[in-house]
């Protein structure tokens, strides 16, 4: 007959090793190899996972796309004297070229504004049409926006009143601007400068207005359409 041990801990019979106990311990062999695969399919996985991460890691990150230059636009010139429309073809980053017809009124000149013209300038109420041609350099390669410095020449025919009849003869500036443009959004470029000018008008007639010959300011204001 068994002893109580033999009912406790399973029979220990010479020769023979219970399956299910050993001194009362059990052994579960198939859980000890469901460790070791466990453990051996995460080594490989840090083997064959890392060096890849590692070198995505050490790729050089691809930098986000420039703007597109905006090469063309359609232009309205609300400057100082002028109200015009034309176009502007951006040559590179750091040039832009510009042509435009313009109405021209150098209203300033015909009121004396803020005394600059002087009494001797003052009148003729002279108007006319004019064409325009000026280049943008852009000292930060950022054309048509940034900063900007642009020289500029006009010419056309003016009529103006000399002692009450309207004559005409032609008129003339060239001057240079300092300003910025920026877009608003992808399609519209705003753009305002302040710089100087030289500008005149030949009506014949005599000396006095609406004729005149003088340094001026100047002032630029630009709304551009990319297209």
């Amino acid at each position: 007959m068994p002893g109580r041990a033999d009912r406790v801990h399973g029979s220990r019979a010479p020769g023979v090793v219970n399956r299910a106990y050993d001194g009362g311990v059990m052994f579960r062999p198939y859980r000890s190899g469901r460790r070791l695969a466990f453990l051996g399919a995460a080594f490989a996985a840090l083997v064959v996972v890392a060096p890849a991460s590692a070198q995505e890691a050490s790729k050089p990150q691809r930098a986000a796309a420039p703007r597109p230059i905006a090469r063309h636009l359609l232009i309205a010139d609300l400057g100082q004297h002028v109200v015009g429309f034309g176009y502007q073809r951006t040559v590179s980053p750091w040039v832009g070229a510009q042509i435009t017809a313009a109405y021209y009124q150098p209203w300033t000149q015909n009121i004396d504004f803020l005394g600059l013209s002087g009494e001797a300038n003052k009148g003729g109420d002279l108007r006319g049409v004019i064409a325009r041609g000026r280049v943008f350099f852009h000292p930060f390669g950022e054309a048509p926006t940034g900063v900007w410095i642009s020289p500029f020449v006009q010419g056309g025919v003016g009529w103006g009143l000399r002692d009450g009849q309207r004559l005409a003869g032609p008129v003339s500036a060239a001057g240079v601007s300092v300003g910025y443009s920026a877009l608003l959004g992808d399609s519209v470029l705003l753009g305002g400068g302040l710089g100087m000018q030289y500008h005149a008008a030949k009506i014949p007639g005599g000396a006095g207005p609406p004729r005149f010959s003088r340094f001026y300011p100047q002032v630029d204001i630009q709304v551009g359409y990319v297209f």
